[in-house]
Parts: C-alpha cells; sequence; structure tokens
C-alpha cells in the first residue's frame, strides 16, 4: 500500500498537533479534542500479524490512511504501532511465549524465569535490547513502519510493560505481592534491572524511529504527545493494590522514564484504586489512558484527584451509544477534568454524521471547563544536557 500524502493533509496534521500542544499546555480551546478514527477490520487475525511483520505493518497502514479518508475533520493524528506482544520484556529475560487457542488474543508467557528472588536476584543479568528475546525484532519493525510512516504517519514505541507488570510475567503476580512484603530489597533490585533494560529500549526504540519527531510517545499508545512530554509508562498491576505500594515500588520507577522522556502519560485498564497518587509526586503523568469499563466507577473520584493535574483518555465500551456516552462523561467531569474521547466507527457506518453529533458536545464541554494547570510539569529537555 503506498502512501500518498496530499497538501490539506500537512496542513491538517499541523492544526492537530497545534491543538493536542495547547490541550497539554492547559490552554482554553474552542472544543474538547474529538479522537473519532475509522475501525477498519484486519485481514489478518492478531496470531498471523505477530508473526508477520509485513501483515501487521500493511494493517496499521490501512487503519491510518482509512481515517484520514473517512474522518477527515476528526481530531486523530493516525498512527502506527509496532508490536511484538506486551511481554515482549519479558522475553529478552529468557520468558517463554505461550499461545491459548483464540488467534485473536494476545501471546501470553509460560512458566516462571524467577523461582527464589532473593537467591536468584545477584546473579540476574540486564537484557540487550538489540540481542535478546522479541526486541531485536521489535526495533527492526518500528524502523520498518517508521520507514513506511515517511515522518507523516508516527509510530509508537514496544508495549514494554514496565516495573512491576514485568516482574510479574518473570516470577508471578502473586509472587510479586508477596515479595512487596517479605523481600522488599530484592523486588527493588529486580525492579531496578527492568528498568535498565527499558531505558535502553526506549532510546534504541526513539533511535530505530528516526528520532523523537516520528513517535507517538515512548511506549505502546498509538496517541501523539507534545514535543517534551513523550514519556510514557503503564502500570496494570496498580489495580491490585493500594497508594502506599505504589508510592514505593512504582511511582520511582515511573519517575526515571518521565525525568529523561518527559512527564507524558500512564496507562492502567483499571480499576485505580491509586488514582491520587499517579499524581502526587514531582515527576507524575499529564494523563491517564484508562479502559472505560474498568475505570468507570472510579471517574467520580477521579474528577477530584485530577482536577487541575492531569486529564483522560478513553473510549466507549463496545455496546455503547458513543454520542450518549460522550454526554454522559461531560456531564460528569466538567469542569474539573477533562476527558479526551477516542472512538472508532466503521467507514459504512458514515463517520461524519457521528463527527456532527460529537462535536456541539464537545464545545460545550470546553465552554464548561475550568482551564488551566495547578501544577507545572518537567519536560524531557530539562533532563538533558
Amino acid at each position: 500500500m503506498k502512501l500518498e500524502i496530499a497538501g490539506w493533509m500537512r496542513e491538517e496534521l499541523a492544526r492537530r498537533k497545534d491543538l493536542y500542544r495547547w490541550l497539554w499546555a492547559g490552554k482554553p480551546l474552542e472544543r474538547i479534542p474529538l479522537d473519532l478514527r475509522a475501525a477498519v477490520p484486519a485481514q489478518y487475525t492478531y496470531k498471523q500479524m505477530f508473526y508477520d511483520a509485513g501483515k501487521q505493518l500493511e494493517a496499521g497502514l490501512r487503519g491510518a490512511l482509512a481515517t484520514w479518508q473517512h474522518v477527515p475533520h476528526s481530531d486523530c493524528i493516525p498512527a502506527m504501532r509496532p508490536d511484538v506482544g506486551c511481554s515482549c520484556m519479558a522475553t529478552a529475560f529468557g520468558a517463554q511465549d505461550h499461545w491459548g487457542d483464540n488467534p485473536e488474543q494476545t501471546v501470553y508467557i509460560r512458566g516462571k524465569v524467577i523461582t527464589d528472588l532473593e537467591r536468584q536476584i545477584a546473579g540476574l543479568p540486564v537484557p540487550d535490547p538489540y540481542r535478546d528475546g522479541w526486541l531485536p525484532e521489535g526495533l527492526r519493525r518500528i524502523r520498518m513502519f517508521a520507514e513506511a510512516g515517511e515522518g507523516f504517519i508516527p509510530v509508537s514505541l514496544l508495549d514494554a510493560a514496565g516495573g512491576i507488570n514485568v516482574a510479574g510475567d518473570l516470577m508471578g503476580l502473586t509472587e510479586v505481592l508477596e515479595a512487596v512484603y517479605t523481600a522488599p530489597a530484592a523486588l527493588h533490585l529486580l525492579l531496578d534491572k527492568i528498568q535498565d533494560l527499558y531505558t535502553a529500549l526506549i532510546r534504541a526504540g526513539i533511535e530505530a524511529a528516526g528520532g523523537e519527531e516520528n513517535i507517538t510517545t515512548t511506549d505502546f499508545p498509538d496517541v501523539w504527545f507534545p514535543e517534551g512530554y513523550k514519556g510514557h509508562v503503564s502500570d496494570d498491576v496498580s489495580a491490585s493494590f493500594g497508594p502506599k505500594t505504589y508510592a514505593e515500588f512504582s511511582a520511582p520507577y515511573h519517575a526515571r522514564i518521565f525525568r529523561e522522556f518527559g512527564c507524558g502519560g500512564l496507562h492502567n485498564c483499571g480499576p485505580n484504586p491509586c488514582h491520587a497518587a499517579y499524581v502526587a509526586h514531582e515527576y507524575s503523568p499529564r494523563n491517564l489512558d484508562l479502559a472505560y469499563s474498568y475505570s468507570k466507577k472510579d471517574l467520580a473520584k477521579m474528577k477530584v484527584s485530577l482536577k487541575k493535574k492531569a486529564f483522560i483518555y478513553m473510549g466507549p465500551g463496545s455496546d455503547a451509544d458513543p454520542v450518549d456516552w460522550f454526554r454522559e462523561i461531560m456531564e460528569l467531569m466538567a469542569p474539573d477534568v477533562i476527558a479526551v474521547p477516542i472512538i472508532g466507527c466503521k467507514p459504512e457506518d458514515d463517520p461524519q454524521a457521528l463527527w456532527e453529533k460529537l462535536l456541539p458536545i464537545a464545545e460545550e464541554y470546553a465552554r464548561r471547563m475550568d482551564w488551566g494547570w495547578e501544577r507545572s510539569l518537567h519536560t524531557a529537555a530539562e533532563a538533558r544536557p
């Protein structure tokens, strides 16, 4: 599939990037951004695309171009996602892939690399992202996707999970949560090694993409983050513990990413018992990307904890009417917290008509917002010589 870029598309891309720069800066907007994108079914199964980079690239490019074609007024910045699984860092430590019966499910990890944390941690080497597990293939795909995007379609980096998520892959989630109390020093040593690999992988991914200007974030989201705020972390396991554990075993490792690459975003599907702790540290995210179905019960609390501190990226559940859902979100969260909707729509379902229904809600949401941020954020440039 050939990438053809019309002049209006370049003008639109510049407008959309400015819109998100203003959002991150807390400047009042005429409307909340509407990330409406064309949902184009892949012609291959997830498993087929996992093992065939060409098929994966074809699907990614097809989806990005469909959004430009079918939703020309959207605020979405179409991007592509090179993917070698959410346990790719664990494979670099020696974990083995495992597939279930469903070819549309992601790859899992079989067995445990670490069976005795305190005895094994000292001798556990930090892997090389250019050599170990699925990481070299992931870097190859980043380069391949970035070249295909020609600087116009940005690419995400790898779904590396990081921190406690990777520790759970290596030794089991129950064992990680036990180690919080029984072997905290050893757990910190493990998290240090995971983070050493993660930062090395991010640097290698940026190099493979041809520079930060070609990436969405330092992690998996296919949502464009402004310059200086590319840092992103994932912490799905934080759904399983409280703010005290988050402050000790998650926040310091997230801060290492935010210090180097800018205070960008944090992903947790939900629920969110640590919602206030997400933004309680000097190096904290400006946005959260959440799964509505798992986080909807937390939104009323986040209306308080995130006020003037962060905003949310979120999409409706598959069965929800997107217009009714967005209005419900606006009524709940305005004027305190911005929730930017990410909504997929099939080309045959008239995306333009959906856009016209969503637009008045986005405009009303913006009029009702109390704009601005109470806290400044560190950019990546501040941490660099």
